[in-house]
């Protein structure tokens, strides 16, 4: 793990990786040598897990791991074949997404702003900007040029440590916002300059947008506000509704007014644009409607033969 940390790899994958190894991995291949690992070994692990309840998410993700350590030993000449690869796992079924309407997240934003400004102010830019949870709490007042948003950094909690690492891609972008959400991020900044004023203490342009502390010294705990999130979906009887849904509204509100998959992509920070459409563009009655009236318009339909008599 230790060599993990030193290729980079962010807090919150490596505790992944920790939790994996120590709850799925160690406790049945902990005591077998890497040369005498089998692909029976693997296949048993996994049909395991499965009839312990494991999504074949789980299990796929458990393989990834020790997909990726067979590797390692393989470039460090310990073995000479992955026998990860050969081995049988649970076909993963896609399931639907939960989109919220723009109706419903518009009554997530006013609950959230109700119970706690940050959360409602953090919600509503996240809604805007489709940005994941850590890009948008790792946004500084510097991130702000005009009416341009850069998107460079993401915070993460790791153990009850919060910190701030680079993009998912690892690398930056630029969105463009209306006037009205500009407009909207001055109030908010001087509402913000205001409570530090109170305090006694100073709002610099490195300061956090989303802040638990006035002078927006660090960001806003990504569980506090998931958790929010969380309360305010239930008591509007929104059950399948969290902050990462405002994500998927985004991608489908984009495809669905003909954005092409690569500007939809590229505003999302998806590295693929193949990775938008399979998990976005899925059919939708409006998107069927539309094509239906372009097949339509190119073709003529055929007169009814008369009766016969």
């Amino acid at each position: 793990m230790r060599f993990q940390e030193d290729r980079g790899r962010s807090p919150t994958t490596l505790n992944g990786y920790r939790s994996l190894i120590t709850t799925h991995i160690e406790p049945t291949l902990g005591g077998i040598k890497i040369g005498k690992l089998s692909v029976y070994h693997l296949d048993s692990l996994y049909t395991s897990l499965s009839k312990d309840g494991k999504s074949p998410r789980t299990i796929r993700n458990v393989h990834n791991v020790i997909s990726a350590a067979l590797n390692q030993a393989i470039r460090w000449d310990w073995i000479t074949q992955n026998v990860s690869a050969r081995t049988t796992l649970p076909r993963a079924t896609p399931k639907p997404l939960d989109i919220p309407s723009p109706e419903d997240v518009q009554r997530l934003i006013s609950l959230c702003q109700s119970r706690n400004e940050v959360v409602g102010a953090f919600v509503f830019l996240a809604a805007v900007t489709g940005c994941r949870r850590g890009e948008v709490a790792a946004l500084r007042w510097s991130s702000i040029k005009g009416p341009s948003l850069t998107i460079d950094a993401s915070a993460y909690s790791s153990s009850g440590h919060v910190g701030v690492k680079s993009t998912k891609t690892g690398r930056s972008r630029q969105i463009h916002l209306v006037d009205e959400v500009v407009a909207w991020l001055k109030v908010w900044r001087d509402s913000r300059r205001t409570l530090a004023i109170d305090w006694g203490v100073h709002l610099g342009a490195d300061s956090f947008i989303f802040s638990g502390v006035p002078d927006g010294s660090r960001p806003i705990s990504l569980d506090l506000v998931s958790r929010e999130v969380r309360r305010a979906a239930d008591a509007l009887a929104l059950p399948g509704i969290h902050l990462h849904s405002l994500r998927h509204l985004a991608a489908t509100e984009l495809l669905a007014a003909g954005v092409s998959a690569r500007d939809t992509a590229d505003f999302l920070g998806h590295a693929d644009p193949a990775l938008t459409l399979r998990t976005y563009a899925h059919p939708t009655l409006d998107r069927q409607r539309a094509a239906s009236e372009v097949l339509s318009r190119s073709l003529r339909a055929p007169s009814p033969r008369e009766a016969e008599a």
